[in-house]
């Protein structure tokens, strides 16, 4: 999304990171049954999970979760919701290049610190997740 067509202050810094980038954006598709185990958490003695918005919480902060791999922090989960139209639980993930290939298996952190933690599984996918057709050449189609 950067343009490089003109100077700036910190242009070099951008080249840099762009030609050699640490972590990219991708979507990551949670798991199912953890995701109920959170909502089935509510319903059962003990302390429960986070709760969970469905299909987002729309009060206008941001959250986000510690994205792990092998017992290391590898990125960051933001704007989680579900999506009717997949059936699915989706967030997008700033995610360390190396972790970034679609298909591979992370796990999300769900809830506080100090507070009960669900481990839940998810998978790296593209983002955007769904693709936009909107501005597709038809004739390229024929």
């Amino acid at each position: 999304m950067i343009n490089f067509d003109h100077d700036f202050l910190g242009r070099a810094a951008l080249e840099a990171e762009v030609a050699a980038p640490r972590r990219v954006i991708r979507t990551l598709v949670w798991n199912a049954d953890d995701v109920l185990d959170v909502h089935a958490s509510l319903f059962r003695s003990g302390a429960p999970y986070h709760f969970m918005e469905m299909p987002r919480d729309q009060r206008g902060f941001m959250w986000a979760d510690r994205v792990v791999a092998g017992g290391q922090d590898v990125g960051v989960a933001t704007s989680r919701g579900y999506s009717f139209f997949f059936r699915e639980m989706l967030s997008l993930c700033v995610i360390d290049v190396a972790h970034a290939e679609i298909g591979t298996d992370v796990t999300v952190i769900w809830g506080a610190p100090g507070e009960p933690q669900k481990q839940i599984r998810a998978k790296v996918a593209s983002a955007p997740y769904k693709q936009d057709n909107r501005r597709v050449d038809m004739h390229a189609l024929r």
